[in-house]
């Protein structure tokens, strides 16, 4: 589906369903009953299609949750693994981001997405809040931080690779 949803779609088609058949059993053509199957396949179609097609949206808004349970587990391995291999500095920011936090709980709180398939190749930047639990304070007190973070990635050899990102204090309130 050109769209990350098709459930109106599936309602509308499985809606207008029903009216032909309420319709067939009052009138008795065949060709409303006709139109209530192909209108009831299309709904199932379009179901299995938005079920089995992922977009690059959906898929970016599944990563970032994934990357916040590594970070609570403190895997650097899966979180290096989500970088641009090109971007050794990076990597070793978020070593040592993650070595100097230790964090305990990692929550995403607001997530947008958006998409560029305009670009070679495809860009996308997302803008998200998160909630970390750990030592945000200093290296010894542990506290909670919100922060607001800005991740730019691209699509390389069929995956999205973060290129860059940077983070600051957020307080709630404060426009984003």
């Amino acid at each position: 589906m050109p769209f990350e949803s098709s459930l109106p779609l599936v309602i509308g088609c499985l809606g207008a369903a029903v009216g032909a058949w309420v319709a067939w059993s009052r009138l008795q053509a065949r060709w409303l009953l006709v139109v209530a199957g192909l209108l009831a396949c299309g709904a199932v179609g379009c179901f299995a299609a938005d079920w089995l097609v992922v977009t690059d949206r959906e898929q970016l808004l599944d990563l970032f949750p994934r990357l916040a349970r590594a970070a609570e587990r403190q895997k650097v391995e899966t979180l290096v693994a989500a970088l641009d291999p090109d971007l050794r500095k990076l990597r070793a920011e978020v070593e040592t981001v993650l070595r100097q936090v230790r964090p305990t709980e990692v929550t995403i709180t607001d997530l947008d997405v958006a998409v560029d398939r305009g670009r070679q190749p495809p860009t996308a930047q997302a803008d998200m809040i998160v909630r970390v639990t750990g030592n945000v304070i200093d290296r010894s007190t542990p506290g909670t931080a919100l922060v607001k973070v800005i991740v730019w990635l691209h699509r390389k050899d069929g995956r999205w690779l973060v290129r860059d990102a940077e983070g600051e204090q957020y307080t709630p309130g404060r426009d984003r």
